[in-house]
């Protein structure tokens, strides 16, 4: 039985995370001919409010403090490399902006 593991895990894993920390986003980041992937939860709206205060005097304090608060899990390659790190959170913040609601009338 070979089961995939994503960021050294089976899907058991990844179920029993998501029924501890919520709502989960995987996120890969290609560099070179390699892809490696992180694991986040989604921020809260406290993370949120923390991230744009720290991202108005200085943006790469605010993306590491987003990475920091919202990483359970990324492969070796990502944990070690901050231009990695980067890559990874930048594109779990730009999922919210990718994210589209509408509103009408009832």
């Amino acid at each position: 039985m070979n089961e995939d593991l994503i960021c050294g895990l089976d899907a058991a894993q990844i179920e029993e995370l998501k029924q501890d920390k919520g709502a989960l986003v995987l996120v890969s980041v290609n560099f070179g001919e390699n892809v490696h992937q992180a694991i986040f939860r989604e921020p809260t709206f406290k993370d949120l409010q923390a991230m744009s205060k720290i991202s108005k005097s200085d943006e790469l304090k605010g993306l590491s403090a987003a990475y920091d608060n919202c990483i359970i899990k990324a492969d070796k390659e990502i944990e070690n490399r901050d231009l990695l790190k980067i890559k990874a959170v930048s594109a779990l913040m730009e999922r919210a902006q990718k994210t589209t609601s509408e509103a009408k009338n009832l």
